[in-house]
């Protein structure tokens, strides 16, 4: 067989278990939610598990990788959906994230998640969840970070998490998906 014939041959198999590898992500991440496409310079994030126990946050870092930060960039926002929760059904209620942690072109922002919040870096709620995610309460839940601007795709808008147990780092945060409409891709 020459060395052609073996690329074509790799090639068609990689093709063939593409999918399956993204089917897998889903299946061992245990994504609770449901799926919606993206609208054009829309990205949906959806992380599949979250929890309020405040002894277990995640941590995420999303950078918007577009050097355009022209004024017309600079109207990003930032919203999240709590999809699923383990203690019954979720309203899936749009909850804004103050624009000034919205990562806008060029910049990184981190969020956390935190009992029933989502925090910045400096501890600042940023977005309350309590409607969906009542105080006191420890559930599993599963949500959507959307990024909207007139340039946001799955290659501009990058995110990665980790997971802590008590403050230690216990795992790189897995299983989440980027979908801009045209694209989705799993990590």
């Amino acid at each position: 067989m020459f060395k052609s014939e073996v690329a074509k041959r790799v090639l068609a198999v990689k093709r063939m278990l593409a999918p399956l590898a993204v089917a897998a992500v889903f299946v061992l991440a245990g994504v609770l939610c449901q799926h919606t496409r993206a609208e054009a310079g829309t990205v949906n994030l959806t992380l599949p598990y979250l929890y309020t126990d405040g002894l277990m946050v995640t941590y995420c870092m999303v950078s918007n990788l577009n050097p355009d930060n022209t004024t017309s960039d600079n109207s990003t926002t930032a919203t999240f959906k709590v999809m699923t929760k383990e203690t019954g059904g979720a309203a899936q209620t749009a909850h804004s994230i103050a624009s000034q942690y919205a990562p806008m072109s060029g910049f990184t922002r981190m969020l956390y998640f935190s009992k029933n919040s989502i925090y910045n870096r400096n501890g600042t709620v940023v977005a309350s969840l309590s409607d969906e995610l009542p105080s006191g309460t420890i559930t599993a839940y599963s949500g959507v970070l959307t990024i909207t601007s007139s340039t946001a795709t799955c290659k501009t808008i990058v995110m990665s998490c980790l997971q802590t147990q008590s403050g230690v780092v216990e795992k790189r945060f897995v299983g989440y998906t980027c979908d801009d409409g045209t694209n989705l891709v799993g990590y």
